[in-house]
């Protein structure tokens, strides 16, 4: 069935919290109590949200309910709606100005996103709603996920579309912004550093510093040892997510990390750390760029934003 425009202007927001309250209860009996509402009454919105949308959310047996597969993408879509709403009661409760939230990777925070705050910032008119940041950093996967559910109004890092739920690329709109490279590194005090006729040999006994065995990093550079004859890279620390940590901790110890070159160009990498560009350990290089879902496209501040992501990446040291 077609859906109905003049019922879609009649549903209200606890018509949207329906479906969460079924995917969490499934029974409609319950729901209602949540809801402070007779059975009854849910029923009839349950009805009304299913002629509103022209689809069948829910399924109905002796053993309760459930949502459809329809009914769960309406969830999912309805989310960041809902997260938004409650978001700017809370802004209002307190007079404060609007917030974006911004997901991204702990390596952006080093230069990419303080370049375009600044930016934003410099650009904003006197008369214009101010914007207040809420940033958020963690991993890609983890970054998509918040994206989806609506904890974040856009993500600002590395795309792997390998991560990014299937159901959700239709809703996505992306930008490119740049490409950077991964880099072995290692301290100024290294006996490898400074070498120019390195071989894969040299890197047999090398002890490492790197982030958990499921991360892209430490898989490309794994591939890169097992093509060139090499055992496993030994591990002595392990660290997730933080650029900075393992920066650190090649400065103090004798190991290898692998890190964003554009992290090395950086005030935070210091002058102690040294490259080892050698071929025969290039990994594959990472793009950086800026998601949204198309229902966060007019949020205040998200467009000037992305406009100031997209100028700070011409800024970037490649």
């Amino acid at each position: 069935m077609a859906h109905s425009p003049q019922h879609l202007d009649r549903l209200r927001l606890r018509h949207l919290r329906l479906l969460e309250l079924i995917e969490d209860h499934r029974s409609l009996r319950a729901v209602a109590e949540q809801l402070g509402l007779t059975q009854p009454a849910v029923s009839q919105m349950v009805k009304d949200l299913e002629f509103a949308f022209g689809a069948m959310l829910v399924d109905r047996s002796v053993r309760g309910v459930e949502l459809t597969g329809l009914g769960r993408l309406a969830l999912q879509r309805s989310r960041s709606g809902l997260a938004a709403f409650h978001t700017l009661a809370a802004e209002l409760d307190e007079g404060l100005p609007p917030v974006l939230h911004v997901g991204t990777n702990p390596a952006m925070m080093f230069n990419m996103i303080p370049a375009a705050l600044r930016i934003a910032q410099s650009r904003a008119g006197q008369d214009a709603v101010p914007t207040r940041y809420a940033l958020r950093t963690g991993l890609a996967m983890d970054m998509a996920r918040a994206l989806w559910d609506g904890e974040i109004n856009c993500y600002v890092g590395r795309i792997d579309w390998e991560v990014v739920p299937g159901d959700m690329k239709q809703s996505l709109r992306h930008d490119h912004l740049y490409e950077t490279d991964l880099v072995v590194v290692c301290s100024q005090a290294h006996p490898l550093a400074g070498r120019s006729d390195l071989v894969p040999e040299d890197f047999r006994d090398t002890i490492w510093a790197l982030p958990p065995e499921d991360s892209k990093n430490r898989m490309g550079l794994s591939a890169a040892f097992r093509n060139n004859g090499l055992p496993e890279p030994s591990i002595a620390v392990e660290v997730a997510a933080d650029p900075n940590g393992l920066m650190n901790i090649v400065r103090e110890m004798p190991v290898l990390a692998v890190i964003p070159r554009l992290v090395l160009n950086t005030p935070a990498a210091g002058t102690q750390l040294v490259a080892l560009d050698v071929d025969f350990l290039r990994l594959a290089p990472v793009e950086i760029g800026f998601m949204t879902l198309v229902e966060h496209e007019h949020l205040t501040g998200l467009q000037d934003f992305r406009a100031a992501l997209m100028a700070a990446a011409q800024e970037m040291p490649f």
